[in-house]
């Protein structure tokens, strides 16, 4: 009888030993996934800015025009890579990605007229600004507070490539993986194929 109670205590033991074993490697997954999760986080700040006008009609009537910008910031959580396997991390300075909708009200109804979304890249150091128009991307950059046209970008039909046409491109254009826009254009100062990359602007 005792040799029972032994062997009985003794199989208890190991399945309570396998249930502690299987609870801690069911915590320490959920903490894991957490910490993905959490690093996969995106911090996002939206700001609004109206600027309104007095206008007076043709036949007299007084109306105000308004301007509405809304400026998106997002940034994806980075954490300190030295502690990757602490519970609580520091979150460590990421880029910041700049998107701008701007909304013109331009009459008397109470509605916006036009709505203009822009993202913003960076080539050879200069600010770039892409106004999204439906299947078209405008291509501009500002000189004495003026947007200068550069190029029209035109989505095709069959596939993700922009067909371009601009002063500055000719050729075709497409977003990486990286969320950058990649130019291939003829060059006739090289008589040759050149690539040219829009990096996506990070403050």
């Amino acid at each position: 009888m005792s040799t029972y109670l032994c062997s009985v205590t003794h199989e208890k033991e190991l399945l309570t030993n396998k249930i502690l074993e299987t609870m801690r490697n069911l915590i320490l997954s959920a903490i894991m996934l957490s910490g993905t999760m959490l690093c996969a986080q995106t911090d996002k700040m939206v700001t609004t800015k109206v600027k309104k006008e007095t206008n007076v009609s043709d036949n007299g009537v007084i109306y105000n025009t308004k301007v509405k910008v809304v400026t998106e910031k997002t940034k994806n959580t980075q954490f300190d890579p030295a502690q990757k396997h602490q519970l609580n991390q520091d979150r460590v300075a990421s880029p910041v990605s700049v998107t701008k909708t701007v909304m013109i009200d331009n009459d008397m109804d109470p509605f916006y007229d036009k709505t203009t979304q822009i993202k913003y890249y960076n080539f050879k150091g200069k600010k770039y600004g892409f106004h999204v128009n439906k299947n078209s991307l405008l291509i501009t950059y500002r000189v004495d507070n003026k947007d200068i046209s550069s190029a029209r970008a035109i989505k095709s039909k069959y596939n993700n490539y922009y067909v371009i046409n601009g002063k500055d491109f000719n050729g075709v254009g497409y977003f990486n993986k990286d969320n950058d826009f990649v130019v291939e254009y003829y060059d006739q100062k090289t008589d040759d194929t050149e690539i040219a990359v829009f990096e996506d602007l990070k403050l």
